[in-house]
């Protein structure tokens, strides 16, 4: 029996310290509770292995003995996992500070690759964006970042998704999360062993990417220096064509020059650029609002509403909803209400799915959320990677070319279980928090017949003698709902752009059908609501999917629409 219970305890130990061993390092107290979980079972183990001993100083220094081994090996433990196991991931570690936007990162891969040539960055028409030359400098060699697409573009407008390069507060963006590939250190091994080897400068691979540069820098200027964000993405494979924050920062100003004549004085100016986009009046420009920004959606969430609505029919009954002024929901609650007084007059009484959709109506779209409760309603906001607790992923795994935020449907645990919680959700006010990229996400599931791809702004990483080290094929995530289910919700879209709330949309994109879903968020008492758009084109054949939103915009209806409007024209301009 003894024998039996020490292989089990031996067994539990290898159990837990494999798990924990290989939690990655933003996971660190998994690791430390599983690390400190196997000490008593260790001890176990000791004790099961060995016969009694009597009662002494023997054995009182044995089973001292025996602790400060497990010490000793729960701390070797820990060194094996930071020195080897997870070594690389440690020492290219990026974190970003969720309110702030700040980047924090090992300079120490920065400092080492200075003599390294880093790759290349081209747009998807093949435009140079990002550079490197080098610098001799007395009797060394150094490289540095240039940017060739300020010659003919604001490099504000592509700051977070590019991302800077700097040897003093290390890197962001895609100079980050693509380091490996751009320094060279991943994607062609051999060509990295002869550069050691005969002391050549390393040069790194380059990108091709998915990113239209000309649209980028038009949705920045039809930003007009509002701070907001707005995504365009190709819904049938996923490709990122615009996703532009404002504010922005220029990359270029972060990078150290070294044939500067008084580098005391260069490293002053980028600190002093760097202080500026930390300071409270720069309005948190390293954030980059599309994958990192958490907003309530407001009426745009009735899209994710109305799906399921339709995915449950028999539930949700879609064409026999009601639009009065007010909804009592709970006792002693204040009732659920519309933003516009009299609105059945608009949507008929009683209406469908198609003109609530279009009118906005918050009443109708409560009713539909009590209609499929909240374990339905979970189920299809997490079809959509909205995430509810405990089972929110630190970063969203879906988009991984850059950092991004995971979307919540809300934040306390049991939140829906409140009927008064549930009906707010389902009109998108409530806890709800989602990214500009998540809400784009939904559009282009709509809009791609129900099926959610992957977004991807790689498309392809070249190595320097032109071989290709990867191309990304287009990936589905999953059926999001029936073809049935996206055709009837297209021409949903299609009546908020002919007649609804959104019609504003379709003045501005001439000879194109188009459709969208507006939405005027509340967010902060005393502040305008944030102003949202998602929008699709044409709606027949969509090429592309919108998600705009204008941070304390105001309406979405005028704002939000206007905006997506001129970014929809933007794309068809610019293909």
């Amino acid at each position: 029996m003894r024998t039996f219970l020490r292989n089990l305890t031996i067994l539990a130990v290898i159990g837990l310290l494999a798990y924990g061993m290989w939690q990655p390092p933003t996971e660190d107290t998994r690791w430390l509770v599983s690390l400190w979980a196997t000490a008593p079972l260790m001890g176990l183990a000791v004790w099961l292995s060995q016969p009694r001993l009597p009662r002494g100083l023997a054995r009182s220094v044995y089973h001292l003995g025996v602790v400060v081994c497990i010490g000793f090996v729960l701390l070797s433990l820990q060194l094996l996992r930071q020195q080897m196991v997870q070594a690389s991931a440690i020492y290219n570690r990026v974190e970003v500070d969720p309110d702030s936007g700040q980047i924090t990162s090992n300079v120490r891969p920065v400092l080492a690759s200075q003599r390294t040539v880093r790759g290349d960055m081209f747009d998807r028409k093949g435009l140079h964006m990002v550079g490197s030359e080098t610098v001799t400098v007395g009797n060394n060699t150094f490289a540095r970042r240039t940017y060739p697409g300020a010659a003919q573009f604001d490099l504000t407008a592509f700051g977070n998704v590019l991302g800077f390069y700097s040897t003093r507060f290390g890197q962001s963006g895609l100079e980050a999360s693509q380091s490996q590939f751009l320094s060279g250190a991943a994607g062609n091994p051999i060509a990295r062993m002869e550069d050691q080897i005969f002391g050549r400068t390393p040069v790194g691979n380059s990108l091709r990417l998915t990113l239209n540069a000309q649209l980028q820098a038009r949705a920045y200027g039809l930003l007009g220096g509002r701070t907001g964000s707005v995504v365009v993405l190709n819904p049938r494979t996923g490709e990122v064509l615009a996703l532009t924050s404002s504010p922005g920062f220029d990359p270029a100003q972060l990078t150290f020059n070294p044939s500067a004549e008084d580098w005391t004085a260069e490293n002053a100016r980028i600190s002093a650029y760097w202080d500026q986009l930390n300071s409270d009046a720069a309005g948190q420009p390293l954030l980059n609002r599309p994958t990192q920004g958490q907003y309530p959606p407001g009426s745009t969430f009735k899209t994710v509403t109305a799906v399921g609505v339709l995915e449950y029919p028999r539930e949700g009954d879609p064409d026999n909803i009601r639009c009065m002024n007010e909804l009592p929901v709970e006792a002693g609650a204040p009732p659920v209400v519309n933003a516009v007084n009299d609105l059945a007059s608009l949507t008929g009484d009683p209406s469908n799915l198609e003109r609530v959709y279009a009118y906005s109506c918050n009443v109708a779209f409560a009713q539909y959320a009590l209609r499929l409760g909240p374990d339905r309603f979970t189920e299809i906001a997490r079809r959509f990677d909205i995430y509810s607790p405990p089972d929110v992923p630190r970063t969203y795994g879906g988009f991984d070319d850059l950092l991004t935020a995971s979307s919540r449907l809300f934040v306390q645990p049991g939140f829906l279980n409140r009927p008064l919680a549930l009906a707010d959700t389902g009109y998108g006010q409530g806890q709800l928090l989602m990214t500009p990229l998540q809400m784009g996400m939904v559009a282009a599931a709509i809009a791609n017949d129900g099926v959610m791809m992957k977004p991807y702004l790689v498309q392809q990483i070249v190595r320097p003698d032109g071989g290709v080290v990867r191309t990304q094929q287009p990936e589905e995530v999953r059926r999001v709902m029936s073809p049935a289910t996206a055709a009837k919700m297209r021409a949903d879209m299609r009546a908020v752009g002919e007649y609804g709330f959104g019609k504003v949309i379709s003045s501005l994109v001439p000879g194109v059908v188009v459709g969208g879903k507006s939405g005027t968020a509340e967010h902060a008492p005393g502040l305008p609501p944030h102003a949202w758009f998602i929008a699709i084109g044409p709606v027949e054949n969509p090429r592309y999917a919108v998600a705009v939103m204008v941070e304390s915009g105001g309406e979405g209806s005028s704002v939000g629409g206007t905006l997506a409007g001129q970014v929809l024209q933007a794309a068809f301009e610019t293909e």
